[in-house]
């Protein structure tokens, strides 16, 4: 069967696919984030939200001199990543509420932040690492463009084969 075999593309054809797609090969911005959570609920009354402010400020205070964010995190945050003392992991833009996105972009790498309050509650932020938006090279890519040009080829190939088969083809309905 003539579809069988491999059709394997060639590198001029894996590097115009590359370049004709190149958006497709980019990342975004990511930065990487801890935090701590001290949440807020719709239900809370004013006293509960300004004990929960202040409580959040002593947070801050107690990292500023000196304690250790992981730790604070696990001892304090409402989140579950307190488990990995309050680490996200990488995120980007529009993954998170706004003013957490906002404050997570513009701050400095390993400086803790203002709280920040959300609709979640109260948070304190540090950037670990920032990853800046970049397109990936063709050598990181190649292989898989390669799989897909193969594929696109084989199916093109079928198709082919098929269209030829049914033309030639008699089909009798009935007995014969």
């Amino acid at each position: 069967m003539e579809t069988g075999g491999k059709i394997k593309p060639t590198d001029k054809e894996i590097g115009k696919f590359y370049t004709d797609n190149k958006n497709k090969f980019t990342t975004e911005e990511s930065v990487h984030v801890r935090h701590i959570l001290v949440a807020m609920d719709a239900k809370d009354d004013e006293k509960v939200k300004a004990e929960k402010k202040a409580k959040i400020e002593g947070l801050r205070k107690q990292i500023m001199g000196g304690a250790d964010f992981a730790e604070v995190a696990k001892n304090n945050s409402d989140c579950p990543s307190k488990e990995n003392g309050g680490d996200l992991g990488e995120i980007k833009k529009g993954q998170t509420v706004k003013p957490f996105e906002d404050a997570a972009f513009s701050q400095e790498i390993k400086a803790v932040g203002p709280v920040v309050s959300t609709e979640f509650g109260h948070h304190i932020i540090q950037v670990l690492g920032r990853t800046p938006a970049h397109t990936v090279s063709l050598g990181e890519v190649k292989e898989q463009i390669s799989l897909y040009l193969e594929q696109q080829k084989q199916a093109e190939a079928f198709s082919k084969m098929m269209a030829r088969l049914k033309k030639n083809a008699v089909i009798q309905y009935g007995n014969p």
